[in-house]
């Protein structure tokens, strides 16, 4: 019996086969979402999407934002490079591939060495056995052995560490502020004061890192196994109620079919006797008057004929016969002939009656099961195109009309634009039963109303609210200005969208969307000496960081509720505080002079600190505002160590965005940032606004030109972006 492929040899081969072009890897990179393809491969699928813009992971289908349009600025999948050559070592130990010796001249190799990671010949083998001194460690199996042992015969160590690029020595040394690794003379010549560690050292933590974050993804494959086989049942549930519906129709419609076809025959069978019975009396008559015509036509050629050729005696003798036999001739006929019609008329026909209401269900090949018409208030609106849209880009969204295969109503679609009051007729398509598709492309950067009607009727909803953003790629000009501040610093809105402007000189001011002043908490009644960041919680209570060392609290109405700080570096001291965030009971303070972030309750209660003056993760050097997105991430910019750090609630290092550098992206002096989907980071010396992704990728940046003297960023739930610029806020 022949041999079956060995599954070790199968599961290799899968492992180095590449998901795009189903060929072995070649380059292979790693994707941010830790899918590895051909470098080759990868900026392929890049190209068919714009610049900058993010493409699909063909197995998790992850947004991947390709770094500078450069596959070669991914990390190389180096394992797939190691899976190659163990993948090479098993085709060649299953004689697949040509096994010459890899040590002596080339001849046939006939074991494995594991020691030395090649394959040998029997000299070779020989070589071994005679010089115990030098290869007494050294493991030998042969290719049999290797068959039966599989990948475990053919393991070795680990590889040793790369070669530094300028300075040959091997990297054996981890940079964690550059994260990349280096040999002993970086350390002197470009990483002095970095924060590193020897790779045999710090690998042990990095392992039980990684296998303590891999825990919680393990504890989620139960449930998502069982997710997936509760939507597979319901599939099978589906696809069997489809089948028993498809019998079931088939069936009915059968008894249909087979109670026309017993009508069919009844109804044929009787307009069939009765067309009978018609055509023989006609067929009767038919041939009377054919025997008649024939006839009278006969008597009439025999007297021509007698006129024409007999004698006068002849016809003198005849004469009294063949009048005679004219006459009772054209009595007879003319009997006949003064009654032409036929015996039976052509009023032949049938007519089927089918009932109204069958009409009905039958119209345009569409059914109503129950025969009631559209509810509008069960109607339902589904897709994310009735909530969110992008200007100039196709949205799209559905109406369910709860009502199969029912297409009569009267569906009324229209954008309106709540900025300029214009409107948009949309028109509703039906696609499948009761399913009507709407696709529409905003002109206008606003919230619109979206009213739905069916029958004239509104759906329950309507008007839903729209959200038409506008990408970071296409902010360009400021779309307006909001003077009169003199020296703004950082901003915050609280529930009502109303904008709270730090300015530094003044007072905290408060203005309305359309950049109205309506409030302000002043300077002179509470002995401000310089006011820095602002932050509003859920209950709109606000706080402030002042340049005497301390945090402010007030409620909506401006009241004062609480002070805390003063000078000094303790746990209940600040050094010029600045930026400042609020996070469900907690405040991050930035504590600009002491370089670290200082965590409060909202009752102004310290509770913990983080960072210190230092280079590496969760240190920082005058950290200058700071951010928390929906989940839960804090984003501090680290000004004189040119990044922003994201770290979790509890101070631990997740990532930085961008070292100091040149060109687009690189960031220079960090100080306001602001997260809203993207992550916006002001730059004061670039003079500029630079958008990150959330996991650091660049998008883009804007305002060079438009803004001087940039500090604090805010965005607002329309998309707009303010920025503090010199005397005024700018908006894009």
């Amino acid at each position: 019996m022949a041999e079956g492929p060995d599954p070790v040899v199968a599961d290799l081969e899968q492992e180095v086969t590449c998901g795009i072009c189903h060929d072995r890897y070649q380059e292979p990179k790693l994707l941010p979402c830790c899918h590895y393809y051909c470098k080759q491969c990868i900026l392929t699928l890049s190209s068919r999407y714009r610049p900058n813009q993010p493409f699909p992971c063909p197995d998790c289908r992850e947004p991947t934002l390709l770094p500078d349009n450069n596959p070669d600025r991914l990390p190389t999948a180096f394992f797939i490079n190691r899976m190659k050559a163990l993948h090479s070592r098993m085709e060649k130990a299953h004689g697949k591939l040509e096994n010459t010796c890899e040590v002596c001249s080339g001849g046939k190799a006939t074991a494995f060495c594991r020691q030395c990671v090649q394959f040998i010949c029997e000299d070779c083998v020989r070589s071994h056995q005679r010089m115990k001194s030098l290869f007494a460690t050294h493991i030998v199996s042969t290719l049999d052995e290797l068959k039966q042992g599989g990948v475990k015969e053919l393991t070795f160590e680990n590889p040793p560490p790369p070669k530094c690029e300028d300075h040959k020595e091997p990297k054996k040394i981890f940079c964690f502020d550059c994260n990349k690794l280096i040999c002993r003379d970086c350390i002197v010549i470009e990483h002095a004061g970095h924060n590193y560690e020897f790779v045999k050292k710090a690998a042990p933590a990095t392992r039980k890192k990684l296998t303590e974050h891999l825990s919680p993804l393990k504890n989620l494959l139960p449930d998502l196994s069982t997710a997936v086989n509760q939507v597979k049942g319901t599939k099978q549930k589906i696809q069997a109620q489809k089948e028993l519906t498809e019998r079931q129709v088939n069936a009915k419609f059968q008894e249909l079919h087979d109670i026309l076809d017993r009508c069919k025959v009844c109804v044929l069978r009787e307009s069939f006797a009765l067309a009978d019975s018609k055509m023989e009396k006609l067929t009767i008559q038919e041939k009377g008057l054919d025997l008649s015509l024939g006839t009278a036509q006969s008597l009439i050629d025999f007297v021509e004929r007698t006129l024409e050729n007999a004698s006068d005696e002849e016809l003198i003798t005849m004469q009294e016969q063949v009048v005679s036999r004219i006459d009772a001739e054209v009595v007879k006929r003319g009997k006949e002939a003064a009654n032409p019609d036929p015996v039976e008329k052509d009023d032949f026909g049938v007519e089927v009656f089918v009932c109204e209401d069958l009409k009905k269900l039958c119209a345009n090949n569409v059914f109503v099961y129950d025969g009631t018409k559209v509810d509008p208030t069960k109607c339902t609106v589904e897709g994310d195109g009735a909530k969110h849209a992008e200007i100039d880009k196709l949205a799209c969204f559905s109406i369910n009309t709860r009502n199969p295969r029912h297409f009569s109503s009267k569906i009324k679609v229209t954008l309106k634009s709540l900025v300029d009051d214009t409107s948009q007729e949309l028109q509703a398509v039906p696609v499948r039963d009761g399913v009507y598709s709407v696709e529409y492309i905003p002109r206008v950067r606003s919230r619109h109303h979206l009213l739905i009607s069916v029958d004239d009727q509104p759906i329950p909803g309507s008007p839903f609210s729209v959200f038409v953003k506008i990408p970071p790629t296409k902010l360009d000009k400021p779309v307006r200005v909001i003077r009169g501040i003199k020296n703004p610093l950082y901003m915050a809105f609280n529930s009502s969208e109303e904008l709270i402007v730090t300015d530094f000189e003044g007072d905290v001011l408060v203005f309305d969307k359309k950049g109205k002043q309506i409030q302000s908490i002043s300077k002179s009644k509470h002995g401000f000496g310089g006011i820095y960041g602002v932050a509003v919680d859920k209950e709109d209570n606000i706080y402030v960081c002042d340049c005497k060392h301390c945090v402010y609290k007030f409620n909506k109405r401006g009241d004062l509720l609480k002070r805390f700080g003063t000078s000094g570096s303790g746990p209940k001291e600040f050094y010029y505080p600045h930026g400042i965030a609020v996070a469900g009971d907690q405040l991050f303070v930035c504590d600009y002079n002491n370089h670290r972030v200082q965590v409060l309750t909202t009752e102004l209660e310290p509770v913990k600190q983080i960072g210190s003056y230092r280079t590496g993760n969760e240190h920082f050097i005058h950290p200058e505002d700071v951010a928390v997105d929906n989940e839960q991430m804090v984003y501090v910019t680290d000004c004189y160590n040119h990044r922003v750090q994201v770290l979790t609630m509890d101070g631990r290092f997740i990532r930085s965005i961008r070292k100091k550098g040149s060109g687009p992206g690189y960031l220079s002096c960090p100080h306001g940032v602001c997260v809203a989907g993207f992550v916006y980071v002001v730059e004061q010396t670039n003079k500029r606004v630079s958008v990150f992704t959330k996991d650091g990728q660049f998008v883009t940046s804007f305002g060079n030109g438009h803004i001087t003297d940039p500090y604090g960023v805010a965005v607002d739930s329309d998309g707009f972006v303010y920025v503090c610029s010199g005397p005024s806020v700018v908006v894009f």
